[in-house]
């Protein structure tokens, strides 16, 4: 006996569970048979933790078929389940190496053991495997036939032809099968991606077993028909089916948002019926119930547009999860909306106040806002009323407002938060200064007049000469102005002067730019980077390219000569990509992959031969966006690659690239990636298919 067989043995036998669990990690090192029946030994271990180590280690075992007709005789073993249970986890790690096995299993075992010989084949999804579940819809045990109708909800991972004959035998079963194996059946169907055709479904909705899937299924459906039979669900006696109906014709509604024949359906069928609009306002209000469902009532609710459901929908822009439907329902409304918008932004909890105040304007305020001296309307009183809230959450969104309906006389006020110390206020009185300024320059020029660049008024001052700079309404005294408060005791106003500088634009702009490249705060350096490249100052900015040693700096200064010259930015990034140190070839990758010339996608292959796996996984990401069919290419090698986060990064680029070619390669791999975890990742990736229009 070998000293190494001898030491794994005295592991195994050992008392503590760990010593057992770290002598199962060498058994690969073991010759066959020892190997193979040591691994039985470890799947039988009474310890959860050292049968799910010897799970993960029989993929590593030579010779495969050895180690998969042992595991295959375990699914026979009648009075372990810790053991058959491991065994099926086992062979499914091992992958498509392991059907054979398996479908052997499948016609010699007991029912038990045949039923774990499916859940094998449906983990390693291959066209035999698939067969073979097909065949075993005709078994004589309820419990296979179920299985192997879940099973076959994979069909897809298998290829076109499996997910066919999938299709064609669920649809049989569907239709004049067992009620359990229906269920499976029906699971199934929409696993593979198809919607089913209403007159497939419209049966099954009279049935008490299967009424609740059926509905499920029926969501995202756009077939009138079925949404009606949606919206006459959600009044339906049982809690259980209302709400599954609710929650589809939510998906329904959302798949065919902006068909008003469509959601007339929903409408008419809903207002003429008050248990749904009971069950609707239910679900509306309950803050412990599935968001989506939720999301889905207020929907509803907003179709209907009952002005007694405004308060309650209002109250929903406070929860991020469904806010978008509650501001998509409170716009079907319309005007309607706004007095209880108004009621909100005075007396709710912050949150829904500040939700409230961003609303208004999509309802009704003017984009042209009022004019310095005005009352304004009493919806953009409430806004300018918040201004003076204590909240960041109040004062925020109704900045946010200001920014789209405020005038010239919100100027004082709005600069008022521009130092606050809540980052988020502070810079949505950047955002609303700039774009009140925009709208109203003879204003923001007077308010800019008589400002110390050096004094507390001068970052007002600084960004209302940027917005007019934009504007087209800058004088020659502004760029002096500016450049006095480059030397200004706060960072932000020397960054807000640097990025008014880049839009003046001009020779004196670029020398005060320059002079804050030398800024102690990385934050005005950085946004003096920036500029150089809105002034065009390639040369400068090549320069420092080539001098910089700071993969940290080197990023914005390849991004900024992009800016200035794309043409000198590829030139110099292109060779960075050789660099081994990983944050500089990253940067280059970066910079590359935004330059649209000819030369990019050869460029960016090559960085896809990186000896950094992170870089790789980058110049693959920018191949894969430029949608040349040269990606391809690349994506073929790294699906190969020794690296398993480098396959599995190609796996999941793949499954987004979508096609046939792309499909082929990953099946391709599927058939021999021995990584568990890569083959996890290109299944997930196979299951990525576009949504199928619903039948009628």
């Amino acid at each position: 006996m070998s000293p190494r067989l001898t030491r794994v043995l005295a592991g195994l036998s050992d008392s503590e569970s760990e010593t057992r669990r770290l002598a199962t990690q060498n058994l690969p090192e073991l010759p066959a048979p020892e190997s193979c029946d040591l691994l039985l030994v470890a799947l039988g271990d009474p310890d959860w933790r050292v049968r799910k180590e010897a799970a993960n280690v029989a993929a590593r075992i030579e010779p495969r078929t050895a180690v998969v007709f042992a595991l295959a005789r375990a699914l026979g073993e009648r009075d372990d389940t810790g053991l058959r249970n491991a065994a099926v986890e086992a062979l499914v790690s091992i992958g498509p190496d392991a059907v054979a096995g398996a479908c052997d299993a499948l016609t010699r075992l007991d029912a038990d053991g045949r039923k774990l010989a499916v859940e094998v084949l449906a983990g390693a999804p291959t066209l035999a495997g698939m067969r073979a579940l097909a065949r075993a819809l005709s078994d004589v045990d309820s419990n296979v036939v179920t299985a192997a109708a879940e099973g076959l909800g994979r069909a897809h991972l298998a290829g076109d032809e499996a997910r066919e004959l999938a299709l064609m035998k669920l649809t049989e079963v569907l239709a004049s099968g067992a009620t359990p194996a229906r269920l499976a059946s029906l699971e199934s169907l929409r696993a593979l991606g198809d919607g089913l055709p209403w007159a497939v479904l419209e049966p099954l909705f009279a049935d008490a077993w299967l009424r609740r899937p059926a509905i499920a299924a029926t969501g995202g459906n756009t077939t009138p028909r079925a949404v009606l039979a949606l919206a006459e669900a959600c009044a339906d006696s049982s809690a259980t089916n209302s709400f599954e109906a609710v929650f589809a014709l939510g998906q329904s509604l959302e798949a065919g948002w902006g068909d008003d024949d469509l959601l007339e359906v929903a409408a008419k069928t809903l207002r003429a019926s008050p248990a749904a609009r009971g069950r609707l306002r239910a679900l509306a209000k309950a803050g412990n119930v599935d968001s989506r469902a939720r999301g889905a009532a207020i929907l509803a609710l907003g179709l209907i547009r009952d002005p007694d459901d405004v308060a309650l929908i209002a109250d929903a822009l406070a929860d991020d999860a469904v806010a978008d439907h509650a501001e998509a329902a409170l716009l079907l409304f319309g005007c309607d909306a706004v007095e209880p918008l108004l009621v909100a932004g005075r007396t709710a909890v912050p949150s829904l106040r500040g939700a409230a105040l961003s609303m208004l304007p999509q309802l009704t305020l003017s984009p042209t806002g009022a004019g310095a001296g005005e009352e304004g309307p009493a919806h953009l009183a409430a806004v300018r009323e918040a201004l003076g809230d204590v909240s960041a959450e109040v004062v925020a969104p109704a900045l946010k407002s200001l920014a789209f309906v405020g005038g010239a006389a919100d100027i004082p006020a709005v600069a008022h938060h521009l130092t606050s110390s809540e980052p988020r206020v502070a810079g949505a009185a950047q955002g609303a200064l700039l774009a009140i300024a925009a709208r109203n320059v003879d204003a923001a020029r007077l308010a800019a007049t008589r400002v110390d660049p050096r004094g507390d008024g001068a970052l007002a001052a600084t960004l209302l000469l940027d917005a007019l700079a934009r504007a087209g309404s800058s004088r020659p005294e502004d760029a002096e102005f500016l450049a006095s408060a480059l030397s200004h005791r706060e960072a932000a106003v020397r960054r807000a002067a640097v990025e008014a500088l880049a839009v003046l634009g001009g020779e004196e702009a670029a020398l005060g730019v320059t002079f804050s490249l030398a800024d102690e705060e990385p934050v005005v350096a950085n946004a003096a980077i920036r500029a150089l490249g809105r002034l065009g100052r390639a040369e400068q900015l090549a320069m420092l390219v080539a001098a910089t040693r700071d993969p940290i700096r080197l990023a914005p200064l390849l991004r900024a000569l992009r800016d200035a010259d794309p043409a000198r930015a590829f030139a110099a990034a292109r060779p960075l990509l050789r660099s081994k140190e990983a944050a500089v070839a990253a940067a280059a990758v970066d910079v590359i992959g935004s330059i649209p010339v000819d030369a990019r996608i050869e460029a960016l292959m090559g960085a896809a031969e990186h000896p950094n796996h992170e870089v790789v996984k980058l110049a693959l990401a920018q191949l894969a966006n430029t949608g040349d069919e040269r990606a391809l290419a690349s994506l073929a090698r790294a699906i190969e690659h020794g690296a398993e986060a480098v396959r599995r990064y190609a796996a999941e680029l793949l499954g987004q690239e979508g096609g046939a070619e792309a499909e082929g390669m990953l099946r391709a791999r599927l058939d021999r990636e021995r990584s568990a975890e890569v083959r996890t990742a290109i299944m997930a990736a196979l299951s990525s298919r576009p949504d199928v229009e619903t039948l009628a």
